[in-house]
Protein backbone atom coordinates (compact mmCIF):
# COMPACT_ATOMS: atom_id res chain seq x y z
CA UNK A 1 0.00 0.00 0.00
CA UNK A 2 1.54 3.27 -1.19
CA UNK A 3 -0.39 6.15 0.63
CA UNK A 4 -0.02 9.98 1.33
CA UNK A 5 2.96 10.00 3.69
CA UNK A 6 4.99 8.62 1.09
CA UNK A 7 4.51 11.76 -1.42
CA UNK A 8 6.47 14.35 0.18
CA UNK A 9 10.11 14.79 -0.99
CA UNK A 10 11.81 15.62 2.64
CA UNK A 11 15.62 16.44 2.70
CA UNK A 12 15.29 18.65 -0.65
CA UNK A 13 16.70 22.31 -0.26
CA UNK A 14 14.26 24.35 -2.10
CA UNK A 15 10.86 23.66 -4.23
CA UNK A 16 12.39 23.60 -7.54
CA UNK A 17 14.91 20.16 -5.67
CA UNK A 18 12.01 18.81 -4.30
CA UNK A 19 9.54 19.31 -7.85
CA UNK A 20 12.92 17.45 -9.47
CA UNK A 21 13.21 14.78 -7.55
CA UNK A 22 9.22 14.42 -6.82
CA UNK A 23 7.44 10.65 -8.22
CA UNK A 24 3.73 9.74 -7.91
CA UNK A 25 3.76 5.92 -6.85
CA UNK A 26 0.25 5.21 -6.69
CA UNK A 27 -0.62 1.16 -6.20
CA UNK A 28 -3.45 0.33 -8.40
CA UNK A 29 -5.31 -0.99 -5.39
CA UNK A 30 -5.87 1.76 -2.94
CA UNK A 31 -8.60 2.34 -0.34
CA UNK A 32 -8.29 5.80 1.74
CA UNK A 33 -9.78 3.84 4.88
CA UNK A 34 -6.62 1.66 4.98
CA UNK A 35 -4.29 4.45 4.51
CA UNK A 36 -5.50 6.72 7.30
CA UNK A 37 -6.36 3.84 9.74
CA UNK A 38 -5.36 0.32 9.05
CA UNK A 39 -2.08 1.26 8.75
CA UNK A 40 -1.87 2.84 11.83
CA UNK A 41 -2.40 -0.44 13.86
CA UNK A 42 1.16 -0.30 15.58
CA UNK A 43 0.12 2.63 17.16
CA UNK A 44 -3.57 1.57 18.32
CA UNK A 45 -3.80 3.63 21.92
CA UNK A 46 -2.45 6.95 20.24
CA UNK A 47 -4.87 9.59 20.20
CA UNK A 48 -6.47 9.71 16.41
CA UNK A 49 -9.58 11.87 17.25
CA UNK A 50 -9.54 14.90 20.44
CA UNK A 51 -13.60 15.49 20.38
CA UNK A 52 -14.27 18.59 22.51
CA UNK A 53 -18.41 18.45 22.88
CA UNK A 54 -19.21 21.68 23.66
CA UNK A 55 -20.05 20.85 27.07
CA UNK A 56 -16.69 20.94 28.51
CA UNK A 57 -16.44 17.03 28.22
CA UNK A 58 -13.48 15.66 25.59
CA UNK A 59 -13.88 12.57 24.18
CA UNK A 60 -11.17 10.41 22.60
CA UNK A 61 -11.01 7.95 20.36
CA UNK A 62 -7.85 6.12 19.50
CA UNK A 63 -6.57 4.95 16.33
CA UNK A 64 -7.74 1.31 17.27
CA UNK A 65 -11.30 2.42 18.47
CA UNK A 66 -11.64 4.32 15.34
CA UNK A 67 -10.85 1.74 13.18
CA UNK A 68 -13.61 -0.45 15.18
CA UNK A 69 -16.20 2.25 14.80
CA UNK A 70 -15.44 2.30 11.21
CA UNK A 71 -15.50 -1.41 10.64
CA UNK A 72 -18.46 -1.46 13.01
CA UNK A 73 -20.59 1.36 10.60
CA UNK A 74 -19.03 -0.15 7.40
CA UNK A 75 -20.85 -2.97 8.37
CA UNK A 76 -24.14 -1.45 9.83
CA UNK A 77 -24.49 -0.12 5.72
CA UNK A 78 -23.85 -2.67 3.75
CA UNK A 79 -26.94 -4.70 6.16
CA UNK A 80 -28.94 -1.80 5.00
CA UNK A 81 -27.93 -2.15 1.23
CA UNK A 82 -25.40 0.66 0.87
CA UNK A 83 -22.48 -0.85 -1.65
CA UNK A 84 -19.70 0.13 -4.09
CA UNK A 85 -20.74 3.41 -5.77
CA UNK A 86 -23.54 4.15 -3.79
CA UNK A 87 -23.75 7.87 -2.50
CA UNK A 88 -24.29 8.45 1.00
CA UNK A 89 -24.49 11.72 2.53
CA UNK A 90 -23.18 13.80 5.80
CA UNK A 91 -23.95 16.68 7.11
CA UNK A 92 -23.28 16.47 11.14
CA UNK A 93 -20.08 19.08 11.65
CA UNK A 94 -16.46 18.27 13.38
CA UNK A 95 -18.07 15.39 15.14
CA UNK A 96 -16.81 11.56 15.78
CA UNK A 97 -19.97 10.61 13.28
CA UNK A 98 -19.07 12.51 10.21
CA UNK A 99 -15.34 11.01 11.07
CA UNK A 100 -16.80 7.21 11.31
CA UNK A 101 -18.98 7.63 8.47
CA UNK A 102 -16.61 8.95 6.14
CA UNK A 103 -13.61 6.35 7.05
CA UNK A 104 -16.81 3.37 6.85
CA UNK A 105 -18.10 4.55 3.30
CA UNK A 106 -14.67 4.49 2.21
CA UNK A 107 -13.91 1.01 3.28
CA UNK A 108 -16.98 0.15 1.39
CA UNK A 109 -16.39 1.51 -2.00
CA UNK A 110 -19.10 3.74 -1.65
CA UNK A 111 -19.23 7.75 -2.39
CA UNK A 112 -18.94 9.95 0.95
CA UNK A 113 -20.79 13.38 0.14
CA UNK A 114 -20.27 15.91 2.65
CA UNK A 115 -22.70 18.41 2.58
CA UNK A 116 -22.60 21.52 5.19
CA UNK A 117 -25.17 22.34 7.96
CA UNK A 118 -25.37 25.58 6.78
CA UNK A 119 -26.88 24.98 3.75
CA UNK A 120 -30.85 26.18 3.14
CA UNK A 121 -33.26 23.92 2.64
CA UNK A 122 -33.50 24.46 -1.58
CA UNK A 123 -29.99 23.77 -1.53
CA UNK A 124 -29.89 21.10 0.93
CA UNK A 125 -32.58 19.37 -1.40
CA UNK A 126 -30.59 20.14 -4.72
CA UNK A 127 -27.46 18.30 -3.48
CA UNK A 128 -29.47 15.76 -2.08
CA UNK A 129 -31.72 15.15 -5.03
CA UNK A 130 -28.89 15.41 -7.69
CA UNK A 131 -26.59 12.95 -6.37
CA UNK A 132 -29.24 10.26 -5.98
CA UNK A 133 -28.22 10.13 -2.13
CA UNK A 134 -29.13 6.62 -0.79
CA UNK A 135 -28.74 7.24 2.23
CA UNK A 136 -28.20 10.31 4.94
CA UNK A 137 -26.25 10.61 8.44
CA UNK A 138 -27.19 13.95 9.96
CA UNK A 139 -27.82 15.74 13.05
CA UNK A 140 -31.33 15.87 14.31
CA UNK A 141 -31.82 19.35 13.52
CA UNK A 142 -31.08 18.72 9.78
CA UNK A 143 -33.28 16.16 9.41
CA UNK A 144 -35.85 17.66 10.59
CA UNK A 145 -35.53 19.93 8.34
CA UNK A 146 -35.16 17.37 5.54
CA UNK A 147 -37.91 14.64 6.24
CA UNK A 148 -40.48 17.37 4.90
CA UNK A 149 -38.33 16.96 1.37
CA UNK A 150 -38.50 12.82 1.46
CA UNK A 151 -41.31 12.58 -1.35
CA UNK A 152 -38.93 14.67 -3.70
CA UNK A 153 -35.88 12.20 -2.18
CA UNK A 154 -37.49 8.86 -4.02
CA UNK A 155 -33.64 7.16 -4.04
CA UNK A 156 -33.40 8.50 -0.66
CA UNK A 157 -33.65 5.14 1.91
CA UNK A 158 -32.29 5.51 4.76
CA UNK A 159 -31.94 8.67 7.16
CA UNK A 160 -29.84 7.86 10.04
CA UNK A 161 -29.62 10.41 13.59
CA UNK A 162 -26.07 11.33 14.21
CA UNK A 163 -27.18 12.52 18.06
CA UNK A 164 -29.72 11.29 20.46
CA UNK A 165 -32.47 14.08 20.36
CA UNK A 166 -34.39 12.90 17.35
CA UNK A 167 -36.70 9.60 16.42
CA UNK A 168 -34.96 7.94 13.64
CA UNK A 169 -32.63 5.26 12.62
CA UNK A 170 -29.43 5.78 15.49
CA UNK A 171 -26.16 5.69 14.91
CA UNK A 172 -25.13 4.87 18.01
CA UNK A 173 -27.24 1.57 17.88
CA UNK A 174 -26.01 0.88 14.47
CA UNK A 175 -22.36 0.81 15.55
CA UNK A 176 -23.25 -0.89 18.91
CA UNK A 177 -24.58 -4.06 17.34
CA UNK A 178 -22.50 -4.34 14.11
CA UNK A 179 -19.49 -7.03 14.30
CA UNK A 180 -15.98 -4.91 14.64
CA UNK A 181 -14.05 -6.06 12.21
CA UNK A 182 -14.72 -5.57 8.16
CA UNK A 183 -11.97 -6.18 5.24
CA UNK A 184 -11.81 -3.05 2.98
CA UNK A 185 -13.54 -3.24 -0.31
CA UNK A 186 -10.51 -3.91 -3.14
CA UNK A 187 -11.29 -0.39 -4.56
CA UNK A 188 -8.75 1.01 -7.52
CA UNK A 189 -6.94 4.37 -6.98
CA UNK A 190 -9.45 5.40 -9.58
CA UNK A 191 -12.29 4.29 -8.18
CA UNK A 192 -14.98 6.75 -7.47
CA UNK A 193 -14.52 8.18 -3.80
CA UNK A 194 -15.89 11.86 -2.93
CA UNK A 195 -18.74 13.62 -4.41
CA UNK A 196 -18.41 17.34 -3.15
CA UNK A 197 -20.79 20.39 -4.55
CA UNK A 198 -19.05 23.53 -5.79
CA UNK A 199 -20.17 27.01 -4.05
CA UNK A 200 -22.20 27.87 -6.81
CA UNK A 201 -20.81 31.40 -7.10
CA UNK A 202 -20.35 31.45 -10.51
CA UNK A 203 -24.06 29.33 -11.36
CA UNK A 204 -25.49 26.46 -10.27
CA UNK A 205 -23.50 24.07 -8.09
CA UNK A 206 -21.97 20.89 -9.70
CA UNK A 207 -21.08 17.89 -8.05
CA UNK A 208 -17.23 17.05 -8.48
CA UNK A 209 -16.41 13.10 -8.59
CA UNK A 210 -13.10 12.77 -6.54
CA UNK A 211 -11.32 9.36 -7.32
CA UNK A 212 -9.42 7.20 -4.28
CA UNK A 213 -5.99 8.63 -5.34
CA UNK A 214 -6.89 12.60 -4.53
CA UNK A 215 -6.54 11.43 -1.15
CA UNK A 216 -2.35 11.05 -1.97
CA UNK A 217 -2.36 13.67 -4.11
CA UNK A 218 -2.79 16.03 -1.24
CA UNK A 219 0.92 15.99 -0.53
CA UNK A 220 0.85 20.15 -1.02
CA UNK A 221 -1.06 19.29 3.01
CA UNK A 222 2.26 18.61 4.06
CA UNK A 223 4.50 21.13 2.90
CA UNK A 224 2.07 23.93 3.56
CA UNK A 225 2.46 22.33 7.46
CA UNK A 226 6.64 22.85 6.65
CA UNK A 227 6.18 18.84 7.03
CA UNK A 228 4.15 16.86 9.45
CA UNK A 229 5.64 15.79 12.51
CA UNK A 230 5.56 11.99 14.30
CA UNK A 231 4.51 14.18 17.89
CA UNK A 232 2.36 17.14 15.70
CA UNK A 233 -1.27 17.74 16.83
CA UNK A 234 -3.57 19.12 14.00
CA UNK A 235 -6.68 21.50 14.45
CA UNK A 236 -8.40 23.59 12.07
CA UNK A 237 -11.90 25.29 12.81
CA UNK A 238 -13.12 24.83 8.80
CA UNK A 239 -16.03 22.32 8.69
CA UNK A 240 -15.48 19.30 7.36
CA UNK A 241 -18.27 19.44 4.78
CA UNK A 242 -15.79 21.66 2.27
CA UNK A 243 -12.70 20.48 0.75
CA UNK A 244 -10.03 22.17 2.44
CA UNK A 245 -11.95 21.52 5.87
CA UNK A 246 -11.75 17.55 5.05
CA UNK A 247 -8.43 17.65 3.75
CA UNK A 248 -7.33 18.47 7.61
CA UNK A 249 -9.09 15.35 8.02
CA UNK A 250 -8.15 12.65 6.35
CA UNK A 251 -4.54 13.83 5.98
CA UNK A 252 -3.47 13.92 9.70
CA UNK A 253 -4.60 10.62 9.91
CA UNK A 254 -2.70 9.09 6.95
CA UNK A 255 0.61 10.71 8.37
CA UNK A 256 -0.39 8.86 12.12
CA UNK A 257 -0.79 12.10 14.21
CA UNK A 258 -3.98 13.34 16.15
CA UNK A 259 -6.73 15.50 15.05
CA UNK A 260 -8.44 18.13 17.46
CA UNK A 261 -12.67 18.82 16.94
CA UNK A 262 -15.33 20.83 18.44
CA UNK A 263 -18.63 21.36 18.19
CA UNK A 264 -18.83 24.74 17.04
CA UNK A 265 -22.67 26.73 15.92
CA UNK A 266 -22.69 30.45 15.24
CA UNK A 267 -19.55 32.95 14.48
CA UNK A 268 -16.30 31.05 14.94
CA UNK A 269 -14.92 32.04 18.86
CA UNK A 270 -11.00 33.33 18.37
CA UNK A 271 -10.66 33.23 22.38
CA UNK A 272 -12.43 29.33 22.45
CA UNK A 273 -9.57 27.91 19.59
CA UNK A 274 -6.79 29.85 21.33
CA UNK A 275 -7.70 27.95 24.59
CA UNK A 276 -8.49 24.95 22.72
CA UNK A 277 -5.06 24.77 21.16
CA UNK A 278 -3.52 25.82 24.73
CA UNK A 279 -5.41 22.28 25.99
CA UNK A 280 -4.54 20.30 23.61
CA UNK A 281 -0.89 21.29 22.72
CA UNK A 282 -1.92 21.62 19.47
CA UNK A 283 1.36 22.36 16.63
CA UNK A 284 -0.35 22.83 13.20
CA UNK A 285 -3.14 24.32 12.07
CA UNK A 286 -5.14 25.45 9.41
CA UNK A 287 -7.84 28.53 9.11
CA UNK A 288 -8.75 30.87 6.89
CA UNK A 289 -7.77 34.78 7.30
CA UNK A 290 -11.38 35.37 8.31
CA UNK A 291 -10.76 33.77 11.57
CA UNK A 292 -7.48 34.89 11.72
CA UNK A 293 -8.65 38.28 11.78
CA UNK A 294 -10.94 37.76 14.09
CA UNK A 295 -7.97 36.17 16.08
CA UNK A 296 -5.85 39.30 15.66
CA UNK A 297 -8.72 41.19 17.60
CA UNK A 298 -7.33 39.12 20.42
CA UNK A 299 -4.89 40.85 22.86
CA UNK A 300 -1.40 39.02 23.69
CA UNK A 301 -2.42 35.56 22.52
CA UNK A 302 0.83 34.43 23.19
CA UNK A 303 1.34 35.83 26.56
CA UNK A 304 -2.24 34.67 27.27
CA UNK A 305 -1.84 31.21 25.91
CA UNK A 306 0.52 28.76 26.53
CA UNK A 307 0.60 28.25 23.06
CA UNK A 308 3.09 24.97 21.60
CA UNK A 309 1.88 26.37 17.56
CA UNK A 310 4.95 26.12 14.94
CA UNK A 311 2.88 26.60 11.63
CA UNK A 312 -0.34 27.71 10.39
CA UNK A 313 -1.76 27.07 6.86
CA UNK A 314 -3.46 29.68 6.07
CA UNK A 315 -6.25 28.57 2.92
CA UNK A 316 -9.58 30.43 1.05
CA UNK A 317 -6.86 33.21 0.44
CA UNK A 318 -4.06 35.61 1.28
CA UNK A 319 -4.01 37.05 4.59
CA UNK A 320 -3.39 41.24 4.35
CA UNK A 321 -0.62 42.95 5.03
CA UNK A 322 -1.17 43.70 8.43
CA UNK A 323 -2.41 39.97 9.19
CA UNK A 324 1.14 38.47 8.41
CA UNK A 325 2.97 41.08 10.22
CA UNK A 326 0.58 40.39 13.01
CA UNK A 327 1.15 36.39 13.06
CA UNK A 328 4.84 37.42 12.80
CA UNK A 329 5.22 39.12 15.40
CA UNK A 330 1.93 38.66 17.77
CA UNK A 331 1.13 35.27 17.24
CA UNK A 332 5.00 34.17 16.34
CA UNK A 333 4.61 31.36 14.12
CA UNK A 334 5.23 30.17 10.86
CA UNK A 335 2.97 29.96 7.98
CA UNK A 336 2.06 29.53 4.31
CA UNK A 337 -0.64 29.65 2.30
CA UNK A 338 -2.26 27.42 -0.06
CA UNK A 339 -4.62 27.56 -3.28
CA UNK A 340 -6.89 24.71 -4.46
CA UNK A 341 -10.29 24.54 -5.76
CA UNK A 342 -13.17 21.78 -5.14
CA UNK A 343 -11.89 20.25 -8.78
CA UNK A 344 -7.85 20.46 -7.27
CA UNK A 345 -7.37 21.25 -4.01
CA UNK A 346 -4.00 22.20 -2.37
CA UNK A 347 -1.93 22.37 -5.68
CA UNK A 348 0.26 25.52 -5.45
CA UNK A 349 1.92 27.17 -2.29
CA UNK A 350 4.68 28.22 -0.08
CA UNK A 351 7.04 25.93 2.48
CA UNK A 352 9.15 28.35 4.12
CA UNK A 353 10.74 25.26 5.51
CA UNK A 354 12.59 25.02 2.08
CA UNK A 355 12.36 28.85 0.91
CA UNK A 356 11.31 32.32 2.32
CA UNK A 357 8.07 33.21 0.60
CA UNK A 358 7.73 35.92 -1.97
CA UNK A 359 5.24 39.02 -0.62
CA UNK A 360 1.96 39.03 -2.33
CA UNK A 361 2.18 35.37 -4.36
CA UNK A 362 0.60 32.37 -3.81
CA UNK A 363 3.43 30.38 -4.10
CA UNK A 364 4.60 27.60 -6.64
CA UNK A 365 3.13 24.55 -7.72
CA UNK A 366 3.71 21.96 -4.99
CA UNK A 367 5.84 18.96 -6.15
CA UNK A 368 3.75 16.73 -8.84
CA UNK A 369 1.87 19.32 -9.54
CA UNK A 370 2.42 21.21 -13.09
CA UNK A 371 1.31 24.43 -13.04
CA UNK A 372 0.87 27.26 -15.86
CA UNK A 373 -0.97 30.06 -16.54
CA UNK A 374 -3.11 29.75 -20.06
CA UNK A 375 -3.98 32.54 -22.59
CA UNK A 376 -7.66 32.67 -24.48
CA UNK A 377 -6.06 30.76 -27.04
CA UNK A 378 -5.25 28.01 -24.59
CA UNK A 379 -1.22 29.29 -25.46
CA UNK A 380 0.89 29.04 -22.05
CA UNK A 381 2.00 33.11 -21.46
CA UNK A 382 5.20 34.59 -20.67
CA UNK A 383 5.90 35.75 -17.22
CA UNK A 384 3.75 38.42 -16.06
CA UNK A 385 1.23 38.20 -18.48
CA UNK A 386 -2.67 37.49 -16.99
CA UNK A 387 -4.36 34.30 -17.74
CA UNK A 388 -6.13 31.35 -16.57
CA UNK A 389 -4.48 29.25 -13.50
CA UNK A 390 -4.51 25.78 -15.55
CA UNK A 391 -2.87 22.74 -14.47
CA UNK A 392 -1.66 19.28 -16.06
CA UNK A 393 -3.91 16.11 -17.08
CA UNK A 394 -2.84 13.45 -14.68
CA UNK A 395 -2.82 15.20 -11.36
CA UNK A 396 -3.98 12.94 -8.86
CA UNK A 397 -6.10 15.49 -7.40
CA UNK A 398 -7.83 16.74 -10.28
CA UNK A 399 -11.66 15.48 -10.29
CA UNK A 400 -12.44 12.84 -11.90
CA UNK A 401 -16.33 15.02 -13.60
CA UNK A 402 -19.17 16.80 -12.97
CA UNK A 403 -21.67 15.03 -11.56
CA UNK A 404 -23.90 13.97 -14.41
CA UNK A 405 -22.82 17.24 -16.23
CA UNK A 406 -20.37 15.97 -18.89
CA UNK A 407 -20.57 19.11 -21.30
CA UNK A 408 -19.21 20.98 -18.29
CA UNK A 409 -16.15 18.55 -17.74
CA UNK A 410 -15.44 18.91 -21.37
CA UNK A 411 -15.59 22.77 -21.19
CA UNK A 412 -12.72 22.35 -18.09
CA UNK A 413 -10.21 21.31 -20.20
CA UNK A 414 -8.02 23.09 -23.20
CA UNK A 415 -5.46 20.30 -24.50
CA UNK A 416 -3.47 18.96 -21.33
CA UNK A 417 -4.51 21.50 -19.23
CA UNK A 418 -7.46 21.57 -16.71
CA UNK A 419 -8.97 25.55 -16.17
CA UNK A 420 -9.09 26.79 -13.10
CA UNK A 421 -11.18 29.72 -14.28
CA UNK A 422 -9.23 32.05 -11.93
CA UNK A 423 -6.68 34.51 -13.34
CA UNK A 424 -3.32 35.40 -12.05
CA UNK A 425 -0.01 35.65 -13.37
CA UNK A 426 3.37 34.01 -12.93
CA UNK A 427 7.16 35.42 -12.80
CA UNK A 428 10.24 33.62 -14.37
CA UNK A 429 10.98 31.50 -10.74
CA UNK A 430 6.84 30.17 -10.89
CA UNK A 431 5.90 32.17 -7.92
CA UNK A 432 2.17 32.73 -8.76
CA UNK A 433 0.01 36.09 -8.29
CA UNK A 434 -3.64 35.74 -7.60
CA UNK A 435 -5.54 38.33 -9.60
CA UNK A 436 -9.43 37.27 -9.06
CA UNK A 437 -11.42 34.77 -10.54
CA UNK A 438 -11.88 35.47 -14.43
CA UNK A 439 -15.37 36.02 -13.65
CA UNK A 440 -14.50 38.73 -11.19
CA UNK A 441 -11.70 40.50 -13.00
CA UNK A 442 -13.02 44.08 -13.54
CA UNK A 443 -12.40 45.75 -17.12
CA UNK A 444 -12.01 49.51 -16.74
CA UNK A 445 -10.55 51.89 -19.29
CA UNK A 446 -8.06 48.80 -21.07
CA UNK A 447 -7.11 48.08 -17.37
CA UNK A 448 -7.57 44.54 -15.89
CA UNK A 449 -8.20 44.84 -12.33
CA UNK A 450 -8.34 41.76 -9.47
CA UNK A 451 -10.66 42.67 -6.65
CA UNK A 452 -8.64 40.76 -4.75
CA UNK A 453 -5.30 43.28 -4.43
CA UNK A 454 -7.79 45.98 -3.89
CA UNK A 455 -9.45 44.22 -1.01
CA UNK A 456 -6.54 43.68 0.69
CA UNK A 457 -5.50 47.91 0.55
CA UNK A 458 -9.32 48.21 1.58
CA UNK A 459 -8.61 45.89 4.96
CA UNK A 460 -5.80 47.72 5.95
CA UNK A 461 -8.02 50.51 7.04
CA UNK A 462 -8.74 50.07 10.83
CA UNK A 463 -12.14 51.24 9.83
CA UNK A 464 -12.80 48.39 7.92
CA UNK A 465 -14.67 45.09 8.94
CA UNK A 466 -14.97 43.19 5.50
CA UNK A 467 -15.45 44.44 2.00
CA UNK A 468 -16.15 43.31 -1.20
CA UNK A 469 -15.46 44.90 -4.80
CA UNK A 470 -17.24 44.49 -8.00
CA UNK A 471 -16.99 45.72 -11.50
CA UNK A 472 -20.05 48.22 -11.53
CA UNK A 473 -21.10 49.63 -15.23
CA UNK A 474 -20.13 52.37 -16.44
CA UNK A 475 -20.99 54.33 -20.01
CA UNK A 476 -17.34 55.62 -20.19
CA UNK A 477 -14.99 53.19 -18.70
CA UNK A 478 -17.14 49.97 -19.35
CA UNK A 479 -16.38 49.29 -15.83
CA UNK A 480 -15.47 51.23 -12.55
CA UNK A 481 -14.55 49.95 -9.42
CA UNK A 482 -17.08 49.93 -6.62
CA UNK A 483 -16.28 48.68 -3.03
CA UNK A 484 -18.91 47.55 -0.82
CA UNK A 485 -17.79 48.13 2.49
CA UNK A 486 -18.68 46.72 6.24
CA UNK A 487 -17.31 49.25 9.13
CA UNK A 488 -15.97 48.23 12.39
CA UNK A 489 -17.56 49.63 15.32
CA UNK A 490 -17.78 52.14 16.49
CA UNK A 491 -16.90 53.49 12.88
CA UNK A 492 -19.58 55.53 10.80
CA UNK A 493 -20.14 56.23 7.17
CA UNK A 494 -18.71 59.45 6.43
CA UNK A 495 -16.82 61.17 3.26
CA UNK A 496 -13.54 61.37 5.09
CA UNK A 497 -13.29 57.49 5.31
CA UNK A 498 -14.14 56.90 1.55
CA UNK A 499 -11.43 59.28 0.83
CA UNK A 500 -9.25 57.25 3.63
CA UNK A 501 -10.17 53.92 1.86
CA UNK A 502 -9.46 55.36 -2.03
CA UNK A 503 -5.92 56.65 -1.20
CA UNK A 504 -5.30 53.30 0.38
CA UNK A 505 -5.85 52.27 -2.69
CA UNK A 506 -4.51 54.41 -5.22
CA UNK A 507 -1.13 54.32 -2.55
CA UNK A 508 -0.66 50.47 -2.62
CA UNK A 509 -2.09 49.02 -5.64
CA UNK A 510 -2.72 52.20 -8.10
CA UNK A 511 -4.22 54.91 -9.22
CA UNK A 512 -6.21 52.88 -11.89
CA UNK A 513 -7.49 50.54 -8.97
CA UNK A 514 -9.03 52.91 -6.64
CA UNK A 515 -12.99 52.64 -5.92
CA UNK A 516 -14.89 55.50 -7.74
CA UNK A 517 -17.34 53.99 -5.38
CA UNK A 518 -17.58 53.05 -1.89
CA UNK A 519 -21.07 51.85 -0.51
CA UNK A 520 -20.87 51.05 3.45
CA UNK A 521 -22.92 47.81 4.00
CA UNK A 522 -24.59 45.94 7.51
CA UNK A 523 -23.90 42.89 5.64
CA UNK A 524 -22.43 40.74 2.36
CA UNK A 525 -23.87 37.53 1.33
CA UNK A 526 -20.97 34.49 2.23
CA UNK A 527 -21.31 30.66 0.27
CA UNK A 528 -21.55 28.46 3.19
CA UNK A 529 -17.45 28.13 2.91
CA UNK A 530 -17.13 31.82 3.77
CA UNK A 531 -16.45 33.30 0.35
CA UNK A 532 -18.26 36.55 -0.65
CA UNK A 533 -20.54 35.83 -3.40
CA UNK A 534 -19.38 38.47 -5.88
CA UNK A 535 -21.48 37.23 -8.58
CA UNK A 536 -24.50 38.18 -6.33
CA UNK A 537 -23.29 42.29 -6.12
CA UNK A 538 -22.73 42.02 -9.79
CA UNK A 539 -26.24 40.93 -10.55
CA UNK A 540 -27.63 43.71 -7.88
CA UNK A 541 -25.74 46.37 -9.56
CA UNK A 542 -26.17 45.08 -12.95
CA UNK A 543 -30.45 45.36 -12.14
CA UNK A 544 -29.61 49.06 -10.47
CA UNK A 545 -28.41 50.45 -13.82
CA UNK A 546 -30.80 48.73 -15.79
CA UNK A 547 -33.54 50.53 -13.35
CA UNK A 548 -31.74 53.79 -13.82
Amino acid sequence: MIGLREQAVRGARSIAEARARHRWHIAQRYNPAVDCLDRNADRAQRAALLYEDGGGRVVRYSFGRMTQACCRFANALAELGIGRGDVVAVAAGQRPETAIAHMAIYRLGAVALPLSRLLGDDAMRYRLEHSGARAFIAEAEIIERVEPMRQDLPELRHVIVADRRAPGISFDELVARSAPVREPAPTAAGDPLLLMYTSGTTGSPKGVLQAAANIIGRNGFDYALNFIRPDDVYFSPADWAWSAGLTGLVCPWAYGIPVVARTAKGRFDAEAALRLMERHRVTIAMFPPAALELMRQVSRPRERFRLALRCVFVTAGSPSAALTDWMRKELRVEFNVGYGQTEANTVIGTCTALEPARPGALGKGYPGHDVAILGEDGAVLAPGDTGIIALRRGDPVLMQGYWKEPEAMAGKFTGQWMLTGDCATMDEEGNVYFVGRADDVIKSSGYRIGPDEVEAALLEHPAVASCAVIGAPDAERGQIVKALVKLRPPHAPSTAIVAQLQQCVRARVGAHAYPRQVEFVDDLPHTVTGKIKRKELRDREALKARLQ
